[in-house]
């Protein structure tokens, strides 16, 4: 029988931690963006439970953080197209 437990939210510590990795690999553009996208959907997702509230401050925090940084390490970089794509 599979396990249904749902998994604890992550930390916004360990998510940082997992994309301060990420920004040091030396992985192709398009892989780190998926992994960036991961990371970001997480977060966000995270963020939108518990916005308005004093949890919810670091996970924002780090959603522009992530942006920014992402973009200036990228910026010039190929970039995929796609509809909708909410960091563009």
């Amino acid at each position: 029988m599979p396990d249904t437990t749902a998994k604890p939210a992550r930390t916004p510590e360990a998510i940082d931690k997992d994309f301060t990795d990420l920004m040091a690999s030396r992985l192709p553009v398009t892989v780190a963006r998926e992994k960036f996208e991961r990371l970001w959907d997480e977060t966000n997702s995270l963020a939108a439970q518990l916005v308005g509230t004093e949890r919810g401050r670091p996970y924002l925090t780090l959603l522009r953080r992530m942006h920014e940084t992402f973009e200036n390490h990228y910026r010039g970089a190929p970039q995929r197209s796609v509809p909708g794509d909410r960091l563009h």
